[in-house]
């Protein structure tokens, strides 16, 4: 390791994949101030990326011509935040400084909305980022462009594997020739640590950040495809002034720890951050992914200190563990990430007055949970209550209100090249054996078979509809038959090849369904989520689907194999349909305590039920499906900023405080007493003299009455479909 300004620095401490050499091109690089020879942000920044090997990257894209390549940097920043908690606009425009002085003119600076942008009224983006220091010009008189990423898009041509497929980006974005992200160094209340991954998210065009990359979509998936496709060039983080604390990305809590990191590479430089942070690198689920399906560079080189920094404060473990038992797709965690949010004072108005208080109250509360033990308790206390009343509401969903469970968006999670078509036509060889067991064990009165094997679960249906071979063959693509089956969230399809007549003949398939049993989900059951290699025959006489299970993102599967086969019967006028499966699940952490195998009285019941349950509902989805009737569960989400979909729970609740306050005010605003006073003495109100206090309560019963309607009458379809299940 080659050592830079040992003084300004520190002992340098080398850490490398492989034995040190002078050729290495993939650098980390942190250059750090101490008190022997403190430096200014200027010099951090140009030691920093020049020991990082950003000129000689830059030099080789631009092939001659520094002065017609696009460079486009994307500092993480927020219109309406605290501005601790965003990128320095002046290192930013050092850094702009120093690309000029090589040639580089041609220079965007790349803005969006983040946080909860959407939900507060305020000057516009552009507007709000000369606030924040983005001035068009740097101090040296060298000019640059501002434009908002979440305009003038263009298809962004990701695969269909991708769960960003039929996503745009931003032009400026995609026609940049070398692209630098820089990150604000911050501690998150989710992740535990947000640095230039945690950014990527801010590149992409929806203003709703949240909705659509963190509800809809996994976030982690997210970043992991677009680093794919559409990757940075370079990556630096800002440690100049970081913002530590429990949430520091959300509520600004400044520590001067002078440091500059800078790396090709966006993981390694996250890795880097988080040591520093005394933190494991692993510990967010977002690099925790990417690092699990990219990995680090090979050959890479650490430049630098990595002393922890002194005063540091991560986030109590207790509160990233309640945050992250929020289910991103539901409305508490969308409230929390809204809320949690420190605005910059006098820089915009919550429209939401409800949503304003709840701000408040939690902003307070995350400022003094660092220095107050009290109120951190109360922090994640408040937090941990409402992640359980949330996964109890998830629960019951599970069981009882499955249409309003979100869909998910989600991606193939396997890389489709690491198969070969080897690997797709050994499944049916792998199931045959199995299959012939199925078919030798008895069947009861729903013509069902099963059987235990070790820890898995040999299982058999069939069933005869009455629906002509042809007709139903043409009707019910085989390739599809997983998604037809119960439950089914969501998932995504990958074809490898085809036949002559343009028909899936392999192909690799996510799928994600419901907890099975439903009852899991009270006992904090995971969903079912699976990755399968299919392999699909069309015969004459047959139609034909069999898949082998590879890979379990969420670790909810051992084994999910099987197949579906379509054959004529009665000579055709009819269809039966065959199902077998080898299945194990993980089980809940109560439930692997509880030991079921020990105890086949009580657990093969369970077993029989749940089976008889699901494949029954799933052969009534087939016919479903031949009927052109409805079947799937859930809700699906909007193809755009759908505002009134993304509802916050506080606008009801203001909606509703907003009522009150009117029947309260009316029925108590009365100018004079109804009716009037008659000859005998006496006062005389006619009927029609007192409409106004009574009126007002219809008025709030026919507000009510269309929620408590519906409530009903989603019970009683629920209780509906279960009897017609059993």
């Amino acid at each position: 390791m080659s050592s830079h300004d040992e003084a300004a620095v520190g002992p340098s401490r080398a850490v490398s994949s492989t034995n040190a050499k002078a050729d290495m091109t993939t650098v980390a690089a942190v250059v750090r101030s101490t008190r022997t020879r403190p430096l200014a942000p200027a010099r951090l920044l140009a030691d920093a990326v020049t020991r990082a090997g950003l000129w000689q990257r830059l030099a080789e894209r631009a092939a001659g011509d520094p002065g017609g390549l696009a460079v486009m940097l994307t500092p993480g920043t927020s219109a309406y935040g605290d501005p601790t908690t965003a990128v320095s606009a002046a290192l930013v425009e050092q850094l702009i400084d120093l690309l000029c002085d090589r040639g580089y003119r041609n220079i965007t600076v790349g803005a969006s909305r983040c946080g909860p942008d959407v939900w507060l009224e305020g000057p516009g983006l552009l507007q709000t980022c000369r606030r924040l220091g983005y001035g068009g010009r740097t101090q040296q008189g060298n000019a640059y462009r501002i434009v908002d990423l979440s305009e003038d898009i263009e298809p962004a041509g990701f695969p269909a594997s991708s769960v960003l497929h039929g996503s745009g980006m931003a032009r400026a974005w995609l026609s940049a020739g070398f692209r630098i992200n820089i990150a604000k160094n911050s501690t998150h209340p989710e992740f535990g640590y947000a640095l230039c991954l945690a950014n990527l998210l801010g590149v992409l065009p929806h203003a709703d950040k949240h909705h659509h990359y963190r509800a809809r979509r996994d976030g982690a998936e997210v970043v992991v495809d677009l680093l794919r496709s559409h990757a940075p060039d370079f990556h630096i983080i800002d440690a100049v002034v970081s913002s530590h604390g429990c949430a520091g990305s959300y509520v600004g809590k400044p520590l001067g720890t002078g440091t500059v990191i800078a790396a090709p590479d966006g993981a390694l430089a996250d890795m880097v951050g988080a040591l520093l942070m005394r933190v494991d690198p692993v510990s967010s689920p977002l690099n925790a992914r990417v690092l699990h399906d990219r990995g680090l560079p090979d050959g890479y080189h650490l430049d630098g200190d990595l002393t922890p920094y002194q005063g540091w404060r991560n986030p109590p473990r207790a509160l990233v563990e309640a945050v992250r038992r929020l289910a991103p797709d539901g409305r508490v965690h969308r409230l929390f990430s809204i809320a949690a949010w420190q605005v910059a004072p006098g820089t915009a108005e919550v429209t939401d007055p409800a949503l304003a208080r709840l701000s408040h109250v939690l902003t307070t509360l995350i400022r003094v949970a660092d220095e107050n033990p009290a109120a951190s308790a109360a922090l994640c206390t408040v937090i941990g209550a409402a992640a359980s009343a949330s996964s109890t509401v998830r629960a019951w969903r599970t069981g009882y209100g499955k249409e309003k469970i979100r869909r998910r968006d989600v991606s193939l999670a396997i890389d489709p090249d690491a198969y070969t078509h080897t690997d797709f036509d050994r499944i049916d060889g792998l199931l045959q054996p199995l299959e012939e067991v199925i078919d030798a064990l008895p069947a009861d009165a729903w013509l069902m078979r099963w059987q235990h094997l070790g820890s898995s679960v040999l299982f058999g249906c069939e069933r005869t509809v009455n629906a002509p071979y042809a007709e139903f063959v043409r009707r019910v693509d085989i390739s599809r038959s997983i998604s037809y089956m119960t439950d089914y969230l969501g998932g995504r399809v990958h074809v490898v090849s085809r036949d002559a007549q343009g028909r899936p003949t392999r192909q690799i398939e996510r799928n994600l369904y419901l907890a099975q049993p439903n009852y899991m989900a009270f006992y904090g059951g995971p969903p079912i989520d699976v990755c399968k290699l299919e392999s699909i025959t069309y015969e004459e006489q047959s139609r034909r689907i069999a898949w082998r299970t590879v890979h379990s993102p969420n670790g909810s599967a051992q084994y999910d194999d099987g197949s579906v086969v379509f054959l004529p019967a009665d000579g055709g006028n009819r269809t039966r349909i065959v199902v077998r499966v080898r299945q194990r699940f993980t089980l809940p952490l109560t439930w692997q305590v509880f030991r079921p195998e020990t105890r086949p009285k009580l657990r093969d019941p369970l077993v029989q039920d749940s089976y008889q349950r699901f494949f029954t509902r799933t052969l009534d989805n087939f016919e479903a499906q031949y009927e052109g009737r409805p079947y799937r569960i859930g809700r699906a989400w909007e193809e755009h900023d759908d505002m009134v979909a993304a509802e916050l729970p506080t606008q009801r609740l203001t909606e509703a405080a907003r009522l009150v306050r009117s029947v309260a005010s009316q029925a108590l605003d009365m100018s004079r007493l109804p009716g009037q006073l008659g000859p005998d003495g006496f006062w005389h109100v006619a009927p029609g003299d007192v409409p106004s206090r009574f009126g007002l309560l219809e008025e709030l019963r026919d507000e009510l009455r269309p929620a408590v309607t519906g409530f009903w009458q989603g019970l009683r379809e629920a209780v509906a479909r279960d009897r017609r299940s059993r």
